[in-house]
This record gives C-alpha cells, structure tokens and sequence, in this order.
C-alpha cells in the first residue's frame, strides 16, 4: 500500500463525505432500474401463460425488453461502483453539458424533497478532456452542498459557457462562500473542526487546478456572481 500524503488524505475524505452526502441519491437510481427489471419480467411471465403458438412475437419482444432491462441495471450498477470507488482511470474527451445533466438528473429527488429548483443554462458543446468519474463527482458535491445550503423554494442555477480556452462553469444562488484553505490548513492544524463545504472546496481547487484550470469564489459586490469552475476545454 501506497504512502500517502496530506494531499491524498483530502481526496479520501471529499470521496468519502460525497459518497455518504449521495447514498440516497445512489439507492433511488438502484430501485429504479431494479424496477424497470422487475416490470419487464412480469410482462415476459404473463405473455408466457398465453397461447404460445399465437404469442411468440410478444414473448420474443418481452424477452428482449427483459434483456435490455438487465443490461441497463447491470450499467447502473457499473456506474455507481465506479463513481463510489473513485477510480482515475484515463482522461477522455467529455461533453460538460451532458455531465451536468446527468449530474442534475442524478440529484433530483433531492433537491425535490428539499424544494429546491435546479436549473441548467448555456452552451450545449462543451468539450473537456478530463477523468470523468472525478469530475462527476467533484460536481456533486459541490450541487449536493448546494441543496442543502439553500432554504426551501430557493433556486441553484447552474451556468455553462466557454471563457477564452476555458470552460466556465457557475453556480449562483443564495449560498455564501468562505476563503478556500490549503490541505496542510485544513488538516495539519488544531483544532480540526471542518465543514464539509471546505473540504469539499479544497480539494475541488486543487484537482482543478493540478488540470490546469481555476476556481473563483462569487464576488460579494456582484449581486449575481457564483463559484465560478474554469476548466481547459479539449484540444479541437
């Protein structure tokens, strides 16, 4: 096992504290796709204990919508054991845009029962070339604290646009910022007392920055500034 640093012990806890802050978020996904499997088989049962000689269309397309039921549970689950390990895995070209969607979409129960509108705005083509289950993850966090920063019938409007070689993401909403603080700040020093919006923030402009992007805090005189995310766009 690897020695690690303060920097890695960071990393370890924002994975740990999204995970935990998503669990409800990641069960809601798994009972819906168990759901869909669920469904499909009943539909295949019950063309089953019809006439097979006049039913085989309809058994053979309710076997097929079984299969792909199953195919797309077994992806969901993929899915969230990646997202929950936090693998690195090899930088890809990923669409912002669709990231944050499925990000949104993701989170949207939560923000339903916190009453909480979630919207989306700007370009549609946003290209990063990036480690897609960090990033995805990083903006959880950062639009899960979102929700439960903000009081019922507040909005968390999620902005993407491109900045000269950058894309821009921002957050705007009634939610106030701190300072951002170093790893060896937040760790090395007594007494550890943490929000998890610090460390989440921390680690955030750190990896962003190690990817040769930029994190800005909203200005206080700008009355419709948010944390803005400046993240290279991909080679054209």
């Amino acid at each position: 096992m690897a020695t690690w640093q303060v920097d890695d012990v960071l990393e370890g806890a924002v994975q740990t504290l999204i995970n935990e802050r998503c669990r409800r978020a990641y069960i809601h996904d798994m009972r819906g796709s168990l759901q869909a499997v669920y469904t499909s088989f009943e539909v295949l049962a019950r063309s089953a204990k019809n006439d097979l000689q006049n039913n085989v269309t309809l058994i053979e397309k309710a076997s097929s919508m079984a299969k792909r039921a199953v195919e797309r549970h077994e992806q969901a689950l993929t899915d969230i054991v990646n997202q929950v390990t936090g693998p690195e895995g090899a930088a890809e070209v990923v669409n912002m845009r669709q990231l944050l969607q499925q990000a949104l979409q993701f989170l949207r129960n939560d923000a339903h029962i916190k009453d909480v509108t979630l919207r989306l705005s700007g370009c549609d083509d946003v290209l990063v070339l990036t480690q897609r289950n960090k990033l995805r993850s990083l903006i959880l966090g950062l639009l899960a604290l979102g929700i439960d920063a903000l009081p019922p019938g507040a909005e968390l409007n999620v902005d993407l646009s491109r900045s000269e070689s950058f894309a821009l993401l921002e957050l705007r909403s009634e939610m106030t910022y701190g300072a951002i603080r170093e790893a060896e700040e937040l760790l090395c020093h007594d007494p550890i007392n943490l929000q998890p919006l610090e460390l989440v923030l921390a680690f955030t402009r750190q990896w962003i920055t190690a990817k040769g992007g930029r994190v800005e805090l909203p200005s206080p005189a700008a009355a419709r500034s948010g944390l803005r995310i400046y993240y290279p766009l991909a080679a054209a």
